[in-house]
């Protein structure tokens, strides 16, 4: 798995991902609950869920290069490659999604990458992601 590609999945967890869950933990405080150590619980989860998914979000930001990523919920990687740009690029909108049924429990999902703004999330990380898109794997 390329390097620079989990470093960016990593950032953009660590930073539009997290903003958002740290902004509805303080607005679901109460005066009695630990805001500091819900959000760090929050935080480590976030980061070892990201890292399991890390190999399926670079799978997929490569197909997206192409053009608009189809996959079906049926098929694990396709499975898999939906979840992580569900959670890491439409949530924190880097990408749109559609999905149409393919039955009562699947779906086929569409994804189009908004690479202006992953260009830019990518240099504020740091990170060429055209050189990170040509990285082996």
């Amino acid at each position: 798995m390329a390097d620079n590609l989990k470093k960016l999945l990593l950032y953009i967890v660590q930073n539009p991902v997290l903003q958002n869950e740290r902004r509805e933990a303080e607005l679901d405080a109460t005066a009695v609950q630990d805001v500091a150590g819900e959000v760090r619980a929050i935080a480590h989860d976030q980061l070892e869920d990201a890292n399991k998914r890390a190999p399926y979000f670079a799978k997929g930001l490569r197909l997206a290069v192409a053009g608009p990523v189809v996959v079906d919920d049926t098929d694990p990687d396709g499975n898999a490659i939906a979840d992580a740009f569900a959670r890491y690029l439409v949530a924190p909108d880097l990408a749109t999604s559609q999905g149409v049924p393919l039955s009562q429990d699947h779906f086929r999902y569409t994804f189009e990458v908004d690479w202006p703004r992953l260009k830019d999330v990518s240099q504020r990380a740091g990170i060429d992601l055209d050189a990170a898109l040509r990285e082996e794997q």
